[in-house]
């Protein structure tokens, strides 16, 4: 590498190119992709810059104590059933982190599990799960937001943690059946220092008093970056592994099982479903085995496995222009979530076929966080979110068919009007966006704020946060962008944005943008755009392909670098999604977009605020640092660009509650001094 050029902030060029399937790149801030003491002093340089400027600003303080007291509430989430036990998460008025609690049957108060406020290091739970029984709950905690999760076990019956524990849990999936004192679970590979590795998920089977080390494995993948997801019926006689191949097809294998005895000959695998660009979703009911079945040009369909026969048959299809999402089975049905026209739609469905709608707040102009059924009791628990209400847990049940508040309930902001438009893409595709403002305001332009995702199967629908409280609550326009890449309108959608066709996201949002200022909403220099993770890939490529529609961009824990992207952390795992850049096919599209590579000397670039954290293990901060030192670099604009790293957090999941009202803070004290509002207080 050459010797650079020093710029202000802390960082150089250098003359480094590379030579890829024909092409001359110029990557002027490749040395910060190194783990280097002079790396991690251009963060922190960057860093204390970006809080020093914000903190500042009169805007701050203000915005901090509305915000302190929006998240000074009782949060309580969806809770796991089985066999009349109730585990769920539940953080207290002020706590900095959720607690796992335990109902059992016949109790009024929940035992407390796990507190991860006790911990000197910042800790959270990762995922939890039931045992078939409801004897036991599993769960996976990890530390300073690093997700690779310790897999726990906790008898509520005795009341204690059990001394079995398991490192390399990240993201699992457990299954311990009925009256068993083992339970299969995903796990990743460590290497001889106790580090996990990034691949190789791998699924094995635990005996309770016994060490992890002595673990069987049950089965794997030749494919490095498959993953895996485990169900199975009651008794535990089978065991149905989900092998996932990306976002749009998986193969499912059916294990019988034999808990006595440890030896492979025991566990006999038969492969039931193997799709290319389809997915069938396994689920047993009445100890049967389901599917929900997922393909790009045909409906939702319920299929059902014929043991006798080993084949699926068809029990119920859907509306192509209502695809479900996800279904939960109860002792007389199922409970089917689907989207019509992006909005949010429950219905019950039963054993004759017919349906039975349950009706959702806002006709559905929100987001359903999380279903879980009770199956013994014929009761489903929804947990329900839009731009005016904070999660809030319902119960319905077959027998009273009435939604029912479940745990406390939480006031809806008052005042707040919501309504759905289609917007026209480039290529004539209409885009569904979701808008809020304050009922009463005066026709005119105004600050607007507009987020996206676009990718992975996610729908982008309304939710609630304190942020888009004040923001509302202050005079400003919300909008959310269902664009292609998400799930709103079924498989074709996601697949219409991803891989060579990701630019339709893309203009999607510009569309949106566009849309605004056309219909007398906002102004080019009143926007501005928000994005997380994938969403921040969105973002950035707004930023380096149309500057000039917006005034202001949030660009979080972001993807950047498409070009090098797959060879750090986890990042090989999305190359089904976004293409391979080791092939010169995949290559092509990828440098059509990649925002890093597309940074363009003396462009006005508008107001942008980089955020990454230093134990992201998702998507590694490189792509911040880079991005944040080439638009530093290339602005023609008087606009700041700012870098914010969290030193003790990952890609976002396990914050504390300090740490998210100080990046909460520092966010929306950037949007409302860039968009020219002044913050409610």
């Amino acid at each position: 590498m050459t010797r650079g050029h020093e710029l202000p902030g802390g960082s150089m060029t250098t003359q480094h190119d590379d030579h890829e399937h024909g092409f001359v790149i110029y990557d002027p801030f490749r040395y910060l992709e190194d783990d280097t003491e002079a790396n991690r002093h251009f963060e922190a340089e960057q860093h204390h810059k970006t809080i020093r400027a914000l903190h500042a600003d009169t805007f701050w303080e203000p915005i901090y104590q509305r915000l302190d007291t929006l998240m000074t509430r009782e949060e309580t989430h969806v809770p796991q059933v089985r066999q009349g036990v109730m585990a769920f998460l539940r953080r207290q008025p002020g706590a900095n982190q959720a607690t796992l609690e335990c109902l059992p049957p016949g109790h009024t108060h929940s035992q407390t599990i796990y507190d991860p406020g006790r911990a000197e290091l910042p800790q959270a739970i990762d995922w939890f799960t039931l045992s078939e029984d409801g004897k036991f709950v599993l769960f996976g905690v990890s530390n300073q937001g690093d997700e690779w999760s310790t897999l726990y076990i906790y008898d509520w019956a005795r009341n204690r943690l059990l001394d079995d524990t398991i490192p390399g849990t990240r993201w699992a999936s457990v299954f311990m059946p009925m009256h068993q004192s083992v339970f299969y679970y995903t796990r990743y590979p460590v290497d001889a220092k106790g580090h996990p590795q990034y691949y190789s998920q791998r699924v094995y089977c635990h005996r309770l008093g016994t060490d992890y080390h002595d673990d069987r494995e049950v089965f794997s993948d030749p494919d490095p970056t498959t993953t895996f997801r485990l169900t199975g019926d009651q008794e535990g006689r089978h065991l149905v592994i989900e092998t996932h191949r990306g976002w749009t097809a998986n193969r499912l294998s059916l294990l019988t099982l034999n808990h006595d005895a440890f030896e492979p000959s025991t566990i006999i695998s038969t492969d039931i479903f193997d799709g290319t660009t389809e997915r069938l979703e396994p689920f047993w009911r009445h100890e049967e085995l389901f599917g929900l079945y997922h393909h790009p040009t045909e409906p939702s369909q319920i299929w059902k496995w014929n043991s006798s026969d080993h084949q699926w048959i068809p029990l119920w299809v859907s509306s192509l222009t209502e695809p479900v999402q996800s279904v939960v089975p109860l002792d007389s049905g199922l409970v089917l979530l689907s989207f019509h026209q992006a909005r949010c739609h429950l219905a019950f469905l039963h054993d004759d076929g017919e349906t039975t709608p349950i009706d959702l707040p806002h006709q559905g102009m929100g987001t359903v966080l999380g279903l879980q059924a009770d199956a013994s009791h014929d009761r489903v628990f929804i947990e329900w979110t839009s731009f005016d209400q904070p999660p809030q847990v319902y119960s319905w049940s077959v027998l009273d068919p009435e939604l029912k508040i479940w745990g406390t309930q939480f006031k809806s902001t008052q005042g707040i009007r919501i309504w759905q438009e289609f917007v026209k893409s480039k290529d004539g595709t209409l885009i569904p966006i979701f808008l809020a403002q304050k009922q009463g305001l005066p026709t005119g332009v105004r600050p607007a704020i507009v987020g996206g995702y676009g990718g992975f199967n996610i729908a982008y629908q309304p939710v609630y946060s304190p942020g888009i409280h004040l923001w509302l609550e202050s005079g400003g326009l919300y909008v959310v962008a269902g664009l292609r890449g998400g799930s709103e309108f079924g498989e074709a959608w996601h697949q219409a944005g991803m891989r060579d066709r990701k630019q339709n996201v893309f203009d999607d949002m510009v569309s949106v943008l566009r849309h605004l200022v056309a219909e007398g909403y906002s102004r080019p220099d009143m926007m501005g755009i928000t994005g997380r993770s994938n969403g921040g890939l969105l973002t950035g490529t707004i930023v380096t392909q149309h500057p000039e529609l917006i005034r202001s961009a949030i660009i979080g824990v972001p993807l950047l670098d498409m070009l090098r992207y797959d060879r750090f952390l986890v990042a090989a795992l999305w190359k089904r999604e976004y293409g391979d850049p080791n092939n010169p096919v995949d290559w092509q599209w990828l440098q059509r977009y990649s925002p890093y590579h597309h940074v363009v000397p003396h462009t006005k670039y508008p107001a942008i605020l980089i955020f990454t954290s230093a134990h992201d293990n998702r998507v590694h901060p490189l792509h911040a640092r880079k991005m944040t030192a080439r638009l530093q670099q290339a602005t023609g604009s008087s606009y700041p660009i700012f870098l914010r790293v969290e030193p003790q957090a990952g890609h976002g999941v396990g914050k504390t509650r300090k740490q998210q009202l100080e990046e909460e803070t520092d966010i929306w004290t950037f949007q409302f001094r860039q968009l020219g509002l002044s913050p409610h207080t």
